[in-house]
């Protein structure tokens, strides 16, 4: 079960959403070679709160997260982004390895111009928030898979909330799918608490049912290509029937796509 933060007073005072799609679809291509991607999204997501986007492979989960962070552009409807700097983490770390650790979460706000002083004071925050304090002056090769996560995730942090602003937004692209068990579990367990200490909106895409329940205020599940809303629940509460129920809604899309 999900503890809900403060988001929930966040949701009541009906601000401004972070994230609002309204009809989007995206088609790659044109004339017979064409494939739609996404048909009809309508989606919104609150500041601070956390939202998986939970899918089978090629529903067009990634191509959801290129648009809100507008990398591409829909081929209809609308995204709004209202926060500042959203940043993106992968399932690979994607590190420059000639650089240390503090030196990759800097990276960052160095290209938003911050001054040495405050980009290193701003990093070695970070990499303490999830617990890689005092070791900065590491280079990728010297860390293990997960340090190394840990790394990209305050990197993305950096990126997504700058020196102080925390209302930043965070896009997750199956961060965790290439570590070994363990590692997994105990990374997200850390993106929990850390998402709680920043207050960042979380966008997070997993085919993973279990770890969609386990970390999101908010699971919206699509269909499979073309990918559109087809489910939704609030975490809140959930349990064991919570996953049987979304695990089975997922079963019954992946067969009517097969059929």
């Amino acid at each position: 079960m999900t503890v809900l933060t403060d988001t929930s007073i966040v949701r009541r005072a009906r601000i401004e959403p972070a994230v609002t799609l309204d009809g989007v679809s995206k088609t790659f291509g044109t004339g017979s070679a064409a494939v739609t991607a996404l048909r009809g999204i309508d989606l919104q997501v609150q500041p601070g709160e956390f939202v998986c986007l939970l899918g089978a492979s090629g529903c067009g989960k990634s191509t959801l997260l290129n648009l809100v962070a507008g990398l591409d552009a829909p081929t209809s409807g609308t995204v709004s982004v209202t926060t500042s700097r959203p940043s993106f983490m992968f399932q690979e770390a994607a590190l420059l390895p000639w650089l240390t650790a503090g030196r990759n979460v800097e990276l960052p706000l160095r290209l938003a111009g911050q001054s040495r002083g405050a980009r290193k004071r701003r990093a070695e925050e970070l990499l303490e928030l999830v617990r890689l304090d005092g070791l900065g002056s590491k280079r990728p090769h010297e860390l293990s898979g997960g340090m190394r996560q840990r790394v990209s995730l305050a990197r993305a942090l950096a990126a997504a909330t700058g020196e102080e602003d925390s209302s930043g937004l965070l896009l997750m692209d199956e961060p965790f799918a290439a570590l070994d068990a363990i590692t997994r579990d105990v990374l997200q367990g850390e993106l929990l608490r850390v998402w709680e200490a920043t207050g960042t909106t979380i966008l997070f895409v997993t085919h993973d049912v279990r770890e969609a329940v386990r970390l999101a205020q908010r699971v919206v599940l699509l269909s499979s290509r073309p990918g559109t809303v087809v489910g939704e629940w609030d975490v809140s509460g959930g349990g064991e029937e919570l996953h049987d129920d979304i695990t089975g809604r997922l079963r019954q899309v992946i067969t009517s796509h097969a059929a």
